[in-house]
């Protein structure tokens, strides 16, 4: 270490002009980036970039594409698994020019990374000190980050919670204790609900905020996880026109995380609501989804959002009525006689035929039979019934029936189909 590099014994309160001093020691560009590759400081010193470095600033994170080339290329593996600083050549399928490169660490954590352009003016030896200890100072800025950010995370989990149970009487006194906290509360807002088949760790928020960051327009406010569910309270930076945008983020975060984590996801979504004592309400209206899709697995598999519940929103109320009422329907009791003493299958096929929306090809399908066969037994059940499917009150009642009276039945019945 030479007598110039006595700039760094003092203390940085922003990366920014950390990579402003290592950029004037070597007289090179520097980029510093957090774990998730966002970019927390860069150099204001003017030279020629090159497109990696370029489209990082622009868009204040290192580009998707870079970071899997660097992968693919095993630059990121060395790099993470380095004690040293290193030096990479470039890698122009991804737009990167040479650099010196080094992983902010603590003990084997990644904290982040500090990128060195490399134009062929950095002496060996010299630039890697200087650069190893940029990383000293880096690595005691970010755990210092991160302390105060875990704490502003536990406040803003603190107040979700006091939402989400009502803990609140009025809009004021919501958005008092938000302007204490500096939570900015958006005008208006959706509940999203996530249930996974494991335990909800850190890994899995983190890599919930990282798909949330990653899409666009979209703002993620307030998160909180409890044993297999994470709640999200989000909303769009963009008016949305119907529930496609909605929809789209939904099934898009659903994809990625039950890929990356090697599990069964089950998600809802409420209304859009604008006043925040409506967050339990809109809570329990994403509940009320999974409780049907953990229920019915089958028959709400394309449930998702509130918005678009349909019949499914008075089924928690049936299903009530039900379970007080002891007398069952007669007309299922009829086919469930003939089924039994002419070993016949007909309360199966009425429940895949209203399954399935009335389609005569697909649940001809499912039962591995004829159409024709199936139109047999579908005028078989109307003559031992007495009644037609053709007619809508009927028809919605015996599938109600079915639902309700059925459940364990019907279940059993869709596994089997798709196993």
């Amino acid at each position: 270490m030479t007598g110039s590099d006595s700039s760094f014994d003092r203390f940085f309160d922003s990366m920014e002009s950390l990579a402003d001093t290592i950029s004037e020691a070597l007289q090179s560009q520097v980029t510093i980036e957090d774990s998730n590759h966002h970019v927390i400081g860069y150099s204001s010193h003017q030279f020629e970039s090159d497109p990696a470095r370029i489209s990082t600033i622009i868009g204040k994170r290192v580009p998707n594409h870079v970071i899997i080339g660097l992968r693919k290329k095993g630059v990121m593996q060395q790099l993470e698994t380095a004690v040293h600083a290193i030096r990479i050549p470039a890698v122009m399928e991804v737009g990167l020019g040479p650099r010196l490169a080094i992983c902010i660490k603590h003990q084997k954590e990644i904290l982040g990374y500090i990128w060195v352009v490399d134009t062929g003016n950095l002496a060996d030896g010299h630039a890697e000190s200087i650069i190893e200890k940029a990383a000293g100072i880096a690595g005691r800025y970010l755990l210092k980050q991160r302390g105060w950010k875990m704490k502003q995370e536990k406040t803003q989990e603190d107040f979700f919670w006091k939402l989400l149970t009502s803990h609140y009487d009025s809009e004021p006194a919501i958005k008092q204790e938000a302007e204490a906290w500096s939570i900015l509360l958006p005008n208006n807002y959706y509940i999203g609900v996530f249930e996974t088949t494991k335990v909800i760790d850190d890994a899995f928020v983190l890599k919930v905020r990282q798909a949330v960051a990653s899409y666009p327009g979209l703002r993620l406010l307030l998160l909180t996880a409890e044993h297999d569910r994470l709640i999200i309270l989000f909303s769009f930076t963009f008016t949305i026109g119907g529930t496609h945008a909605l929809s789209s983020f939904m099934r898009k975060l659903v994809k990625e995380l039950s890929k990356s984590e090697g599990c069964q996801i089950l998600a809802s979504c409420s209304h859009d609501y604008d006043e925040y004592t409506s967050v339990s309400s809109a809570y329990r209206e994403a509940v009320s989804i999974l409780k049907i899709k953990k229920l019915l697995p089958f028959h709400g598999r394309d449930l998702l959002l509130y918005e678009e519940i349909g019949l499914w929103a008075y089924f928690p109320a049936i299903m009530e009525h039900k379970r007080i009422q002891t007398r069952k329907s007669p007309l299922l009791h009829l086919l469930k006689e003939h089924d039994r003493e002419h070993k016949s299958d007909f309360l199966k096929t009425v429940a895949v035929y209203l399954s399935l929306n009335g389609n005569l090809k697909e649940s001809a399908s499912f039962l591995h039979i004829h159409t024709n066969t199936l139109m047999y037994r579908l005028n078989r059940i109307a003559e031992i019934t007495g009644k037609s499917l053709k007619d809508t009150d009927y028809r919605t009642s015996m599938y109600l029936d079915l639902l309700t009276e059925e459940t364990g039945q019907l279940n059993e019945w869709f596994v089997e189909n798709r196993e």
